[in-house]
């Protein structure tokens, strides 16, 4: 019977949701400028055009909500008493225990969603500095890991960034 984890930690849906509208819609509207640039304002009906992308950006708003609550489900971070465990860059779960952990390189798949690659020698986990209980994931590490593990100082030197950010 494989162990449980100590913890599972989810990603913030809140950050994920902000950051992915804050790159759509400007991306929409650019489409769109674009669009009227192309074809002429002047035969462009305004009122209608108006409708139309207020409903676009709605619907654009339901559907980011909706795929991301299913990520947000899916994708947890385990912590156990002696490793991690989350997903590599292809998607596939991956365990390190502390020791393995040799080096943590910080990533921005967008701006606004941090991430951390756990470097050791078998594999890389790519793990999100934007959990929903980031204080207590962070409370947890520096109580399981030991003082000089990557990760453990990682996260002591990025607390500050992660906590304005």
């Amino acid at each position: 019977m494989k162990e449980k984890p100590i913890a599972k930690f989810k990603l913030s849906f809140q950050r994920l949701y902000l950051v992915v509208m804050a790159w759509t819609i400007p991306g929409f509207l650019l489409i769109v400028i674009a669009d009227a640039v192309v074809r002429g304002v002047e035969n462009i009906h305004f009122f209608g055009t108006l409708i139309v992308i207020l409903v676009i950006i709605i619907g654009m708003a339901v559907s980011a909500a909706a795929l991301l609550t299913l990520v947000v489900a899916y994708y947890k971070v385990s912590v156990y008493q002696d490793r991690i465990g989350f997903r590599d860059y292809w998607g596939f779960y991956r365990e390190q225990t502390w020791s393995e952990t040799e080096n943590v390189r910080p990533f921005n798949y967008l701006p606004g969603l941090k991430t951390a690659i756990l470097q050791s020698r078998t594999n890389n986990i790519w793990l999100p500095m934007y959990l929903a209980d980031m204080s207590r994931f962070r409370t947890l590490i520096s109580e399981l890991a030991s003082p000089d593990s990557a990760l453990a100082e990682y996260l002591t030197q990025h607390e500050q960034q992660e906590i304005n950010t």
